[in-house]
């Protein structure tokens, strides 16, 4: 069962990490605005992003599911990842380390078309995706985040290249764990995939 990492977990690769996959992301609406940091803006109103990100090949192999709202730091946009989920303790441990992420540790089951993710605690999410066979030819794309905390906030000027198409994410059941949504279908939502991608260090902001 997912839980804690161990003490002794070998130590987790130094940034960048590099990787090839797939990614799913959907813009939810939800009841009030996300409350965020004194020292950030929020810039969705009331909206949460959800992504979903299967990392199949490079530096480490594993799933991910982040939440969060969409925010500015002067002139930096980029999600700030307020939870954040995957299925490897190497990962837990780096994105804790080097990023400043909160990452846990849980189990995603996939079918084709469809993913359970569950914690120490019992189950978080099912989310279902309608793939689209269609996508633009591969371009580059900014895939901004922040992480840390106000007087020790980072930013992560990711990049990513890959395939975007227009497929629908959706939510089948959302664990009152997570932040509420007004809704479980998305406002927008996209696929990228297949992608590739490098990680960089933080910049302190």
């Amino acid at each position: 069962m997912p839980g804690a990492v161990p003490d002794d977990e070998a130590s987790h690769p130094p940034a960048p990490w590099r990787f090839r996959g797939e990614l799913w992301a959907g813009i939810f609406p939800v009841p009030h605005r996300p409350p965020v940091p004194s020292d950030l803006r929020s810039l969705g109103g009331r909206h949460l992003v959800v992504g979903l990100v299967r990392y199949r090949e490079g530096t480490l192999r594993y799933d991910e599911l982040a939440v969060g709202p969409l925010v500015r730091r002067g002139h930096r946009v980029g999600l700030l990842i307020d939870r954040i989920w995957v299925d490897d303790p190497t990962s837990v441990r780096g994105g804790r380390d080097i990023w400043g992420l909160p990452k846990e540790l849980a189990e995603f089951d996939w079918t084709d078309r469809s993913v359970r993710v569950s914690d120490r605690d019992g189950p978080l999410a099912e989310l279902v995706f309608r793939p689209s066979r269609s996508g633009l030819p591969a371009v580059p794309m900014p895939l901004p985040g922040f992480s840390g905390a106000v007087g020790r906030r980072l930013f992560v000027p990711g990049r990513l290249v890959g395939t975007l198409r227009r497929e629908t994410l959706a939510v089948v059941s959302w664990s009152d764990r997570l932040p509420p949504l007004a809704a479980t279908v998305p406002r927008l939502s996209v696929a990228v995939r297949p992608f590739r991608v490098t990680v960089p260090g933080p910049v302190r902001c």
